[in-house]
């Protein structure tokens, strides 16, 4: 446990321990959560390039056209059969 100060500004200075374990640089995101004991959880916020690569796809990606097609025929469908 290390003790921290709050500004006059609200603004809470995280120890510099805990800043490197989370890997928090700069201007980096943080949610912060009260949960109903009272305990004030902080965690990063992770980015959308920091997510790239973690969804495994349960299908093979379409390519352009098939997607094209796939859109076409969602639509018509949607239409009733009408193409316009």
């Amino acid at each position: 446990m290390f003790p921290t100060n709050l500004s006059s500004k609200g603004q809470l200075t995280i120890p510099k321990k805990f800043r490197l374990r989370m890997k928090l640089t700069g201007r980096r995101s943080v949610l912060v959560e009260q949960r109903p004991d009272g305990i004030i959880l902080v965690r990063p916020v992770r980015s959308v390039l920091q997510l790239a690569g973690t969804l495994s796809l349960k299908r093979p990606l379409l390519t352009p056209e098939q997607e094209r097609r796939a859109v076409q025929d969602m639509l018509a469908k949607e239409r009733g059969g009408r193409l316009n």
